[in-house]
């Protein structure tokens, strides 16, 4: 009888095991909250730019607080290093920064907070009951690519990252690269390339994605909710490798010309002819994920994919055809969703898709037969003449502000007047690098420009331009030159000089902005390419 009444005293009752495991978990969660702090302490619970890397799209950040706070005692607190302009906005307990200016590329940044009050508090009181906050992000390395002409870098894709001052080789020698696109981060290539060691046609180009090394760590979702604590003892993502090679599309039955990338890098349009049927030629669509697929659309010309990425620019005829993407017309013709007559070229298209730079022939007019026209195209009908040229309108990019455009276009001039070593009878054409000033359209010259091959591109926080220059009369590349200059931008007071002419057409008015692009200290790099392009 002792032993029995022993045992049944050593045994644990089910209700003392549950009062047992209610005592240990409000245990676990008294020394959680204990060593999370004073939760009558106000503080900052989630900045969405942490530890991010982020770049020109990214345009603002949240700073989601743990109680409701006055406005004011945080905003005249908040402070970044180096500074950026912005405005502030608030929703409940979150406060958006949202920017005016875009981001300088290639900085660090401090977001700091060291005091603030929550809406509730005194403000004498309880003024210190805000623990005190500091962030850090960063913006994108400055770097760009361009197709090499020296040495090993020869008909190679090439990686400088002016940050670092490193340049990185990304294809092999046996590709001979002929156009590319970097994808939205940075962090893969899109190109074009003929296999030296089987045959160098141009007509025989395959199209790869090769890795830049670059590892993105863009911002949250802006919207969304903050990740949650689990997360943070996840694995952190580890660097790539540059130079990694995946091919997207052979050419065992179609000859692959020209390509575009959409801006969200989910899809690709690529112009693509029958190696044994002439007659079967046009835009293919290759969406991740999914094969390739023939654009079922009446026979264009050259082509851009619109900033939404679900729609095409497509040349047709006499004018541009807007043809939709999405997958709710995958099967069938796809008819136009709207059709521009008279453009016969697409230059350039706003990050917000608003409007777009566009090329007018002027076939229509005897009287500017000879004469091109650059026109402002915009989603609500407007179409505004900027520019008229007795040359040719070479490119024009819009800046990541949208409020000017960079334009390449040459001048007819008496060849005498120009700066040419060889004497010229005649007329020829005269080179220009022009910036239009959108809000009221004046046109200001930045460069008179040599007569040779030129390509242009707007850095993506808008500081700079590259420009890369050849001389296509030269029989070698080392002859050619291939000088990849750059061109720092400046704002400077509006002058009325106006190269072309068009001041009477494009007088600013009294509410103009008062600075216009300029260029500073321009430099030539020590090293020699083509197709100069910035990353993202």
């Amino acid at each position: 009888m002792v032993r029995r009444r022993h045992h049944r005293s050593a045994r644990t009752q089910p209700l003392d095991r549950l009062a047992l495991a209610v005592i240990v978990g409000l245990t676990l969660i008294l020394g959680l909250l204990v060593l999370s702090g004073d939760h009558a302490t106000a503080r900052v619970r989630n900045f969405t730019w942490q530890d991010r890397q982020v770049g020109a799209e990214d345009r603002a950040f949240l700073l989601t607080f743990s109680r409701p706070m006055d406005p004011a005692s945080v905003e005249q607190n908040l402070t970044l290093d180096p500074p950026l302009p912005g405005k502030v906005s608030w929703a409940g307990r979150r406060m958006a920064y949202t920017l005016t200016e875009p981001l300088p590329y290639g900085k660090a940044f401090t977001v700091s907070l060291g005091t603030a009050r929550d809406r509730y508090a005194e403000a004498k009181a309880e003024a210190s009951r805000f623990e005190p906050f500091q962030g850090q992000f960063e913006t994108r390395p400055r770097a760009f690519l361009y197709i090499g002409v020296e040495g090993d870098e020869a008909n190679r894709l090439v990686l400088a990252d002016l940050s670092s001052q490193e340049r990185i080789i990304l294809t092999p020698k046996n590709l001979s690269v002929v156009a590319f696109e970097p994808y939205p981060l940075g962090d893969k290539v899109l190109f074009s390339a003929t296999n030296t060691e089987r045959d160098d046609s141009l007509l025989n180009q395959q199209i790869y994605t090769v890795t830049t090394g670059i590892t993105p760590r863009p911002p949250a979702d802006i919207l969304a909710a903050p990740p949650p604590l689990w997360r943070r003892f996840l694995p952190q993502q580890t660097g790539t490798t540059s130079g990694k090679l995946d091919l997207i599309l052979d050419n065992n039955t179609y000859q692959n010309l020209k390509f575009d990338l959409s801006p969200d890098g989910q899809i690709i349009v690529v112009q693509r002819a029958n190696q044994q049927d002439p007659a079967d030629f046009g835009p293919w669509l290759v969406r991740a994920g999914a094969a390739p697929q023939p654009i079922e659309t009446e026979p264009g010309g050259d082509f851009l994919i619109a900033p939404d990425s679900q729609s095409l620019l497509l040349l047709q005829g006499e004018g541009t055809a807007i043809i939709d993407l999405s997958d709710n017309n995958s099967r069938g013709p796809r008819q136009p969703l709207d059709f521009l007559p008279n453009y016969g070229r697409v230059l350039d298209l706003a990050d917000d898709g608003t409007a777009a730079a566009m090329v007018n022939f002027n076939q229509d007019d005897p009287e500017k037969r000879f004469i091109e026209s650059l026109f402002l195209v915009t989603n609500q009908g407007g179409e505004e003449e900027l520019l008229q040229v007795t040359g040719q309108i070479l490119e024009a990019q819009f800046d990541p502000a949208e409020q000017v455009l960079y334009v390449l276009a040459s001048q007819l001039v008496d060849a005498a007047s120009t700066d040419d070593i060889l004497p010229t009878d005649g007329y020829v054409e005269q080179p220009l690098l022009l910036a239009i000033t959108l809000a009221n359209g004046t046109v200001n010259p930045l460069l008179r420009l040599p007569q040779q091959r030129i390509h242009m591109s707007v850095a993506p926080d808008g500081r700079s331009l590259l420009l890369d220059l050849t001389d296509q009369t030269a029989s070698t590349a080392a002859e050619a030159g291939a000088k990849i200059w750059h061109l720092p931008l400046i704002d400077q007071p509006t002058v009325s000089a106006d190269p072309l002419g068009t001041a009477a057409d494009n007088a600013p008015d009294a509410d103009s902005p008062a600075a216009t692009p300029a260029l500073a200290d321009p430099e030539v790099f020590p090293f020699s390419g083509i197709e100069a392009t910035w990353l993202p």
